[in-house]
């Protein structure tokens, strides 16, 4: 009996078995880490959005999904935000921003299967002054 082509098909199960399932960790992991820095780029923006004017809650959480948007995170980000002391002059804006990375190629019947992804940032309040 000949052994005479069993090179290739042990390659192609080699193939099958290792590389398949450790370029779909590395799409995995890459998007896994896009989703952190977008939460992580989100909360900052958020906070520093805050720390100007406390009542631009809209603005910041417009902020957070645009920065979910450009990372390419295929889900809307939550934001929640707390202020302690805003009405001195110590006062910190703290913002929380969490985001469900999905896992990519699974298809939607398995229940939205992904990573959920967190950060938080804080700001000083500013005060700012108009007319220069």
């Amino acid at each position: 009996m000949s052994e005479r082509g069993d090179a290739s098909v042990e390659f192609l199960g080699i193939l099958v078995v290792l590389v398949i399932p450790v370029l779909y960790i590395v799409l995995a992991v890459g998007q896994v880490s896009a989703g952190a820095m977008a939460a992580d780029a989100g909360a900052r923006e958020a906070a520093r959005i805050l720390a100007e004017d406390v009542e631009r809650q809209a603005d910041a959480e417009h902020a957070v999904a645009l920065i979910a948007e450009d990372f390419g995170v295929g889900s809307s980000p939550s934001m929640s935000s707390m202020c302690g002391a805003c009405g001195s002059a110590d006062g910190m804006v703290e913002v929380s921003v969490s985001v469900r990375v999905p896992l990519p190629f699974l298809p939607a019947w398995l229940g939205g299967v992904g990573v959920d992804v967190s950060s938080s940032a804080s700001a000083p309040v500013r005060e700012v002054v108009s007319g220069g």
